[in-house]
């Protein structure tokens, strides 16, 4: 019981949208960033709020495409999200796999990805619908831009050290270090 313990204080980081707490069962559970209805940084109200701006980018009958962009804009939410945010620096750090996830490829080159929905630009002074091969020439310039909602003022770096990349594997090792530790105790 120690060791589970102790393993859930190593995997505990402080939440930007909960100032001062740890991930926690989000009740009611969240809609937009369902994947974190396990453990969440945010509350519904966070929910919504993010629901609203994706909603702002993408029309309806896009919503549910991207999901590699659902994450990324759900990020607030994702449990460890404050082991890959500095507060004091103001930076988001990303994994370059899943960047590239996002972007669709090559973060050095324009991307085809969204081109079948376009992106509606609604954080510029003059918000318009655009293609976005033919908006950003990189994966840079769209991460300088599109940032996940209640981090806008923040600055996203691409690393492949210690970097977000969602969690799905990291969600998978979790599991399977907790079977290996209940097979210890029997």
């Amino acid at each position: 019981m120690f060791l589970i313990l102790l393993i859930g204080a190593v995997f505990a980081y402080n939440c930007t949208l909960l100032p001062g707490s740890d991930s926690r069962d989000p009740n009611p559970s969240l809609v937009k960033c369902y994947r974190q209805n396990g453990s969440s940084c945010c509350v519904s109200a966070h929910d919504q709020h993010i629901q609203s701006v994706y909603g702002q980018i993408f029309p309806d009958q896009c919503q549910r495409e991207y999901g590699w962009m659902e994450d990324y804009f759900c990020f607030g939410c994702h449990p460890s999200q404050g082991k890959h945010t500095d507060e004091a620096n103001m930076t988001v750090t990303l994994c370059k796999g899943y960047a590239e996830d996002i972007w669709g490829g090559d973060l050095s080159k324009r991307t085809k990805k969204y081109d079948n929905c376009g992106m509606y630009t609604y954080w510029r002074a003059n918000p318009q619908t655009v293609i976005p091969s033919l908006e950003w020439d990189n994966a840079y310039e769209f991460f300088d831009e599109v940032k996940p909602p209640y981090f806008e003022n923040y600055t996203i770096l691409i690393s492949e050290k210690v970097c977000f990349d969602s969690g799905w594997g990291v969600q998978l090792n979790w599991a399977l270090l907790c079977v290996w530790v209940w097979i210890l105790n029997f």
